[in-house]
């Protein structure tokens, strides 16, 4: 055995051309962030949504009493 077969070079791999690109950490950290974002902003929606549903239901109990009143007074006459 020749003294130098260990330095040779080695053989590369075959790359596949139409294989994804591998994965890198700045990759992941961009997704990441992404993610991050997108939860940010649907907590933003959320609690708008919910004080848009606490004005409707006091908007819907300030009718029923509303109504209610009308009906009374309706049905004295």
């Amino acid at each position: 055995m020749n003294q130098f077969s260990m330095y040779k070079a080695k053989k590369k791999r075959a790359v596949d051309p139409n294989a994804p690109p591998r994965p890198s950490l700045l990759g992941h950290e961009k997704v990441i962030k992404d993610a991050k974002s997108v939860i940010e902003q649907q907590g933003q929606d959320l609690a708008r949504l919910r004080i848009r549903v606490e004005e409707l239901e006091r908007k819907l109990i300030n009718q029923t009493a509303y109504l209610n009143a009308i009906h009374q007074r309706i049905a004295r006459k």
